[in-house]
């Protein structure tokens, strides 16, 4: 999996080209600022694990910058570097009928996605329909969820995602997206009480929400 990813970014790089980084100081794009829905979940072996212990799909919320950059020759094909902050926090209960217990897990990011996007050609300028993907990198910045504790599962502070989603511009305005971001690095802490030790477990999200554009 990590070989995937450094050929994927590496294309992503060569794609880019000297057009790229001959112009960073001088930055022809489009800036979107926007926010919505996020969900967090666990997928792997491990997953089973930690949701026995109460680690259950955590619901939150994002918010963040986008750049839309033309970095190429082809049109419609864009690089869309940006940086969002997310939370995600609820309550569970969790244990058998005779010895339930009550844990609260919340965790933030900084995620910073690197898509490669695509806008497909339309007759309507004001209309867009758009898909975009690439890798993620999450920085947790506070939270109980990264804290290792002798009763609960811990999830890792950085991991990194690889994402795909759909966007569609109405308005040449108004931006609505959707995407799902898959975990591609172990995102458990080995936990020696709770029998966890390199676990293998991936923390993906599911994203909805909507941005505004500013030219």
């Amino acid at each position: 999996m990590k070989k995937v990813l450094v050929t994927l970014m590496g294309a992503l790089l060569l794609l880019a080209g000297p057009k790229t980084f001959g112009q960073i100081s001088n930055i022809d794009g489009v800036w979107s600022f926007g926010g919505g829905f996020s969900m967090m979940s666990l997928s792997g072996e491990g997953a089973d694990k930690a949701k026995g212990w109460g680690f259950q799909p955590l619901p939150g919320f994002y918010f963040g910058v986008v750049l839309d950059y033309p970095f190429s020759s082809i049109e419609g094909l864009t690089l869309e570097p940006g940086l969002n902050i997310v939370h995600y926090g609820k309550s569970f209960t969790f244990g058998d009928s005779d010895d339930k217990k009550n844990k609260s897990y919340h965790c933030n990011y900084f995620n910073i996605p690197v898509n490669l996007k695509f806008t497909f050609p339309t007759s309507d300028s004001g209309f867009g329909l758009a898909v975009y993907t690439g890798p993620r990198l999450n920085l947790g910045v506070g939270g109980n969820s990264f804290s290792t504790g002798k009763t609960y599962p811990s999830i890792r502070p950085i991991d990194a995602q690889w994402g795909v989603g759909v966007g569609i511009t109405i308005a040449d305005a108004v931006v609505l997206r959707g995407g799902y971001d898959f975990g591609i690095t172990k995102c458990l802490k080995d936990n020696k009480d709770l029998k966890y030790d390199d676990e293998m477990a991936y923390r993906n999200s599911f994203n909805i929400g909507v941005s505004f554009l500013f030219k």
